[in-house]
């Protein structure tokens, strides 16, 4: 009863006994049927010399194919995701990363308010309903036109090397929801909740991409500064080398609390000034998708070796011996 109640309580140990159980008929019913024409020994060495060959074709797909149908979901790593190196309060001069101590980090409420002097049009497309409590960001204004970045020097050049990221950049929602997940309860503890506080800006530096850029006006009046010698140089660099550092940086900051009259739609949260900007810093790592499929590739693969290896040592030895008796 104590061990029905065991095997009970947890559904991983049924799933691995029945696992178990299955590969124990399946895979022991072929070995059995071999055995009893070639010995308990050599039919043993056949069953997993032909098991140690499957593994070593499923585990060669797996790791070709991994992430794509092709790999008929097999064994997968960690995917590629941000990992938080350093949260930074006020200044970012005082960061442990090099590079977020290098962006000059414009003024939000200063650049907001020059562009929207310089092109009035734009307060239309970032607020079409007019709503007098709305925080307008930075990217909203250069994701709307995208020439005010040149204009008003938020391009990469400007920024030591940084991006802005435009709301809509795919990047940015994922960078955002691990800094959400760093400031909140369970993580730093900084905020409550995602709605204490609002997202100002989100930069990002650096990755395979950013190597060997194609330079602007190439032609092929000039060989070595066309964009496709510019794209192998970038592929021999990060497939044969390490891959570039990819680092991105969300600022965020605190909202002036207000209470919710019931009934009510919430207000407009309010950026309060003198709370200080929060950047959360973190860095792309590009996981291990590949590498199980990898191992079991070359683990299975060698063992299939020994196998057949042996086999084939079997068959000489034998052949040898019939050799000699005759």
């Amino acid at each position: 009863m104590h061990l029905l109640a065991l095997v009970s309580w947890d559904p991983e140990i049924r799933n691995i006994l029945s696992l178990g159980v299955g590969v124990g008929i399946l895979v022991g019913s072929v070995v059995l049927i071999i055995s009893t024409n070639t010995g308990p020994r050599t039919g043993l060495l056949i069953g997993l010399a032909s098991l140690l060959g499957w593994m070593t074709i499923m585990g060669m797909i797996w790791w070709m194919y991994s992430g794509s149908p092709a790999s008929l979901g097999g064994m997968k790593g960690t995917a590629a995701h941000w990992r938080v190196v350093d949260v930074n309060v006020g200044n970012l001069g005082q960061s442990t990363v090099k590079p977020a101590t290098q962006l000059p980090v414009p003024n939000d409420v200063d650049t907001v308010k020059a562009i929207l002097a310089a092109h009035p049009e734009l307060e239309k497309k970032v607020n079409p309903d007019n709503n007098p409590d709305k925080v307008t960001t930075i990217g909203e204004l250069v994701e709307a036109l995208p020439s005010v970045a040149d204009e008003f020097h938020l391009t990469a050049d400007d920024l030591g090397g940084w991006h802005l990221l435009v709301p809509s950049d795919p990047q940015r929602g994922d960078a955002q929801a691990v800094a959400d997940g760093e400031l909140g309860p369970n993580g730093k503890k900084y905020f409550a909740d995602s709605a204490s506080y609002k997202v100002l800006e989100v930069y990002d530096i650096g990755g395979k991409e950013n190597d060997y850029p194609v330079p602007e006006h190439a032609t092929c009046d000039a060989p070595w500064q066309t964009g496709c010698v510019h794209h192998v140089l970038n592929w021999f660099a990060t497939t044969f080398h390490t891959h570039p550092e990819h680092y991105a940086l969300v600022q965020v900051q605190a909202v002036i609390p207000v209470e919710t009259v019931p009934g009510e739609a919430p207000p407009t949260p309010q950026v309060d000034p003198n709370a200080p900007v929060i950047s959360v810093v973190m860095i792309r790592s590009l996981g291990d998708v590949r590498f199980p499929g990898f191992v079991l590739f070359v683990t299975a693969g060698t063992l299939f070796c020994i196998t057949c290896n042996t086999l084939h040592r079997r068959d000489k030895r034998m052949a040898r011996n019939r050799a000699e008796a005759a």
